[in-house]
């Protein structure tokens, strides 16, 4: 199982879930996140969106896929990805992969 987030600029979330969805990534979870300056610890006041989705294996690939050919278009998408341990779905009680 895997962790994914990644951060897109805010009108680029629709191309996204178009996308996610053709390859069955249909749950996934979008907030607002304020940019850090690079050369200094304030904010730069710009806006962009943090995208987090978790997955199983089968997964990962299609969903790298499309960030990989969103970033390849000239859209700014940064993606950092990491091992999930466990999963557990609270409304359902389900864990590991079925949760997901």
């Amino acid at each position: 199982m895997y962790w994914v987030v990644s951060i897109i600029p805010s009108d680029a979330l629709d191309l996204l879930t178009e996308r996610f969805s053709k390859v069955g990534i249909v749950r996934f979870t979008v907030a607002e996140v304020e940019l850090m300056s690079p050369d200094s610890a304030s904010t730069s006041g710009d806006h962009a969106l943090r995208v987090e989705v978790a997955l199983n294996e089968e997964f990962l690939r299609p969903a790298m896929q499309v960030l990989e050919t969103m970033k390849s278009e000239g859209i700014d998408v940064a993606t950092h990805v990491g091992h999930l341990l466990d999963a557990m779905r609270t409304r359902t009680g389900e864990q590991g992969p079925e949760a997901i």
